[in-house]
């Protein structure tokens, strides 16, 4: 009995309440993961993956879980003590728990003091990184780069039209439009996907109406069990042309969705090796305070029902070393080696 009362008055002498507006505001990001990931999440194991970075501004301090209580230490001396809610998925009280551990660490040393706001939005990157899926919290004062990627581009190769396409953006289906349409000669196409980290999925999705007529393009599926939703092709004028699709490792997104479905509806042949395997989708919820968060809410599935996610698609014809391989195909990153482009050639003419 003596035991309880000193640990609940060291508790007590030891903790000291954070500011409303943090609670409220690390409350929201947490309700949001809980509330919207993919998959089942822990709000306390969500909270002590963060906390546990505390000591990024700091080393002597250090956060430690226990069983029934979580522990700040200083310089090795326990400087605050906090009961574990019994409820497993209490948001309102693990979102008090960090902002106090928080605010505990501001207060006893002073570098964490100088970084006071920057604690609060670390804990919650590290907690959001702890996710391991993609998701991510982005800072309120994070300058999000604004780099120029390789731009698509098309040329003729004799009777192939070879286009390249490194990303996706908002003009991409139409170029490719404009491009088959501008060489009325071309017997087949070559999509270079290699290098492509995908982008926006309904982009993806209008490049595949280019070719395909009727059928699933793409199937995805969030939280809940009924939530799976067809998107499907139904085109009256479509470019019917033998497809070739190169791929590698770095094939990654919606870019792996377009090469599937391309695969799936209208048989094109996929050439390179295993693709980077990211099936999942990432919705952004802005917050007061300026930060961001990119959190996992679903996954797409390919016209076959097969999961992209960490598994990727695997080529027709598998490319490694510039040598055709016959047993199972690794990943290998291929973009700008033209060798795989002469191989589809070989591969087209045996369908002209």
């Amino acid at each position: 009995m003596i035991k309880k009362f000193l640990l609940l008055f060291f508790t007590l002498a030891l903790s000291h309440p954070a500011r409303a507006d943090d609670k409220a505001f690390i409350a929201t990001v947490y309700d949001t993961i809980v509330n919207k990931h993919l998959t089942p999440v822990e709000v306390g194991e969500l909270a002590v993956a963060g906390l546990k970075s505390v000591s990024a501004t700091d080393p002597n301090l250090v956060f430690s879980d226990g069983n029934d209580n979580v522990y700040l230490y200083h310089h090795r001396q326990i400087a605050g003590v906090w009961h574990k809610p019994r409820k497993i998925n209490n948001v309102k009280s693990w979102a008090e728990i960090t902002a106090n551990v928080i605010d505990k660490a501001a207060k006893i040393s002073p570098a964490a003091r100088k970084n006071e706001i920057f604690m609060t939005e670390n804990v919650l990157y590290h907690a959001v990184a702890s996710l391991a899926d993609h998701s991510k919290y982005r800072f309120s004062d994070e300058v999000e780069e604004d780099i120029e990627d390789a731009k698509i581009s098309a040329q003729m190769d004799g009777e192939f039209l070879y286009i390249q396409i490194p990303s996706f953006d908002t003009n991409t289906p139409i170029y490719i439009k404009n491009s088959i349409m501008r060489y009325p000669a071309v017997k087949a196409v070559i999509l270079d996907l290699r290098g492509n980290k995908g982008g926006q999925l309904n982009i993806a999705i209008d490049i595949a109406k280019l070719f395909i007529d009727d059928g699933i393009i793409v199937a995805t599926k969030g939280k809940e069990s009924d939530s799976i939703k067809y998107y499907v092709a139904k085109q009256d004028e479509v470019f019917n042309l033998p497809l070739a699709v190169l791929i590698d490792q770095n094939t990654a997104s919606s870019a792996e969705a377009l090469a599937a479905a391309l695969h799936d509806q209208v048989q094109a042949s996929l050439i390179g090796t295993q693709t980077f395997g990211k099936g999942t989708i990432q919705d952004i919820f802005a917050f007061d305070n300026g930060g961001k968060l990119a959190l996992t809410t679903g996954e797409f599935f390919t016209p076959s029902g097969d999961k992209i996610q960490n598994i990727g698609i695997w080529p027709d014809y598998c490319i490694i070393n510039d040598k055709i391989i016959d047993g199972p195909c690794t990943r290998q990153e291929r973009a700008g080696n033209s060798f795989d482009i002469e191989f589809a050639k070989q591969i087209l003419n045996k369908q002209l």
